[in-house]
């Protein structure tokens, strides 16, 4: 169970809402609860546009790589773009390769191996890339840190182009250009764009650069850049950066996109995943994007290039059942290697009572641990590093691993602080990579508990949802899923809305699915001791069907009446409609209805 923290009403506030933009008072409050208090800003997140999204040339080191693309294209030179290995880099580098060839002028594409060659540029590849004559490397969400790297490539006479997002060291590396909205001088607004959205920037800025130089006409017509937006939707929730500003702009048209895309990989990807008609941003975060994902994390992650960029639906299915196989895999990996953390976790008292976990382990596998570190993260509300063997590149012995944040904390600035124990890290505020060779382990370990401390306040730990108002049973309806679906899409820096209620009688409990509850909620009537009513059956009063994913072992408290904690959602299945209730928490019944928030 957490602390439930409601939202205050801001009356005020609320109030100037209503009659500016002629809303009910729940939705009001709803914005206002995502800081969104003036009737300007608010009436852009409710109707944000393309038009709304930032001048891509804003970006420093847009004009510098723009000069460089169209000269290459001109000259007819050899471009190469070099991503990485998760779902931003994939559909960025799939993004550039589809963008390349509406322009007449393919490209190819080089992913290195997670395992063989490690995150990011690598000299080797870049000998490689020379011998076959490459002239231009564009890197997609990568390259940032690459200083000797970019050294490297100008040794051999390759332009560089860093687009990346992650947090910049403190000196840049030396590329052609280097396009990061992170760069301390770079005036772009959307600082925490994914980076396919960065490359969709790129891209942009570089159509408007050969429309006014006539390069489109009878022959080429001019690509609408709104066919990628479904592959920057796709990064921005994979990538967990804010839905707020142009992130939201990009999921809110990206999944129209994803929606009608006729494109070969997205729809073979889609039914592969067993998504329906239409897509939610948790179809992005928990069904599309672990597929593209476990091809990079456990083999090689051109299969998922080559999946976004088929144009055989043949191919494109077998591709995605490949992709299907490796997340099955990479899902059984990933189950081990969690109740091996949990077991290592639990035993170890010293690091139980630390800020911030890190654990080791010689044989974890690199490519999954980073999506356990989220786990237990969530788990035990901490940050957590976990550890294992580097398995390339290195004369000695090495630890590589990832990190995930909780809270509030700045996870890249904390691991900054822990460098004299680092060989190197890299990342952004939520989720980071680091290596370290095995003596600093123990020395790490203190330093990342003091730097969490130092900068993380630990009522920042206590697990708590946040609810942005009370109701009454009553008022849970199609007109509250309506209010509700003005907010979409869903994520980071905008959650869906959370509600309670109070003295809820839970009837007719079971367990489904081993881990998960159901049950309906209802006002009349007193639950009995095995969960079924014990008085005759309501006659007033609405009854919810109501779903606790994960919660079965809290189903000793639907015995009696309970408080809810729950996102109000609208369930799908044999083409009929209902409403459901997400619960989030339950408790057990603290105090009488009470009731603050109404339709209005």
């Amino acid at each position: 169970m957490k602390e439930w923290r409601i939202k205050p009403v801001l009356p005020a506030e609320q109030k100037n809402l209503e009659e500016h933009l002629d809303i009910s008072p729940l939705l009001a409050r709803l914005l206002i609860n995502r800081g969104y208090a003036d009737p300007d800003s608010t009436r852009r997140y409710l109707t944000g546009s393309l038009k709304d999204l930032p001048n891509p040339f804003l970006l420093k080191g847009m004009n510098e790589a723009v000069d460089r693309l169209i000269r290459a294209i001109r000259q007819k030179e050899k471009i190469v773009v070099y991503g990485d290995y998760d779902v931003d880099g994939t559909c960025g580098t799939s993004l550039l390769l589809l963008f390349f060839k509406s322009l007449g002028n393919p490209v190819s594409f080089y992913v290195p191996h997670r395992m063989k060659e490690g995150y990011s540029l690598n000299t080797g590849a870049l000998k490689k890339l020379k011998g076959e004559g490459i002239d231009v490397v564009i890197t997609v969400d990568n390259g940032i840190t690459a200083n000797q790297e970019a050294e490297a490539a100008r040794d051999l006479g390759i332009d560089v182009i860093v687009t990346d997002h992650h947090e910049c060291p403190d000196e840049l590396p030396r590329a052609y250009a280097v396009i990061n909205p992170h760069r301390p001088d770079c005036p772009y607004p959307a600082k925490e764009i994914c980076g396919t959205a960065v490359a969709f920037n790129l891209a942009l800025a570089l159509r408007m650069r050969l429309r006014e130089e006539g390069f489109f006409g009878a022959s080429l017509s001019e690509p609408n850049m709104k066919q990628f937006l479904d592959l920057v939707a796709l990064a921005t929730v994979a990538d967990v950066v804010p839905l707020t500003g142009a992130n939201r702009i990009f999921v809110k048209i990206g999944l129209e996109e994803l929606n009608r895309s006729t494109r070969p990989g997205i729809v073979a990807l889609k039914e592969a995943a067993g998504c329906g008609k239409t897509l939610s941003t948790a179809d992005l975060g928990f069904r599309l994007g672990p597929r593209l994902n476990a091809c990079g994390r456990l083999y090689d992650a051109s299969k998922g290039v080559g999946l976004l960029t088929s144009e055989n639906s043949g191919e494109a299915r077998r591709l995605a059942q490949e992709l299907n196989s490796a997340n099955a895999e990479r899902q059984g990996v990933e189950k081990q290697i969690l109740r091996e953390a949990i077991a290592l976790l639990e035993a170890d008292k010293e690091t139980q009572q630390r800020m911030g976990h890190v654990l080791f382990q010689e044989e974890w596998h690199p490519g999954v641990i980073g999506i356990v570190a989220s786990r237990l993260a969530e788990k035990y509300s901490r940050p957590v590093v976990m550890l294992g063997r580097d398995s390339f590149g290195a004369d000695i012995p090495r630890l590589k691993g990832s990190a995930r944040s909780f809270g509030g904390l700045n996870l890249i600035e904390t691991l900054r602080a822990c460098r004299e124990h680092l060989i190197k890290c890299g990342g952004h505020k939520a989720a980071a990579g680091l290596t370290l060779l095995p003596e600093r382990l123990e020395n790490f370990k203190r330093a990342f508990d003091s730097a969490v401390r130092e900068r993380a306040d630990p009522e920042d730990f206590r697990p708590f949802l946040t609810l942005d108002a009370e109701l009454r049973l009553e008022e849970i309806d199609s007109r509250l899923l309506t209010e509700v679906e003005k907010l979409k899409p869903f994520g980071v820096g905008n959650p869906a809305p959370l509600f309670c209620l109070r003295a809820v009688t839970p009837r007719f409990p079971r367990i489904v699915g081993e881990r998960h509850l159901k049950f309906t909620a209802g006002r009349a009537g007193t639950a009995g001791g095995n969960g079924q009513p014990a008085g005759p059956p309501p006659v007033a009063g609405p009854n919810l069907n109501a779903i606790a994913f994960g919660m079965a072992d809290l189903s000793h408290l639907l015995q009696n009446a309970v408080d809810l904690a729950f996102a109000c959602e609208l369930n799908e299945f044999n083409g009929v409609s209902s409403l459901v209730l997400n619960v989030k928490d339950i408790h057990p019944q603290t105090v009488q209805e009470t009731f603050h928030a109404s339709h209005g």
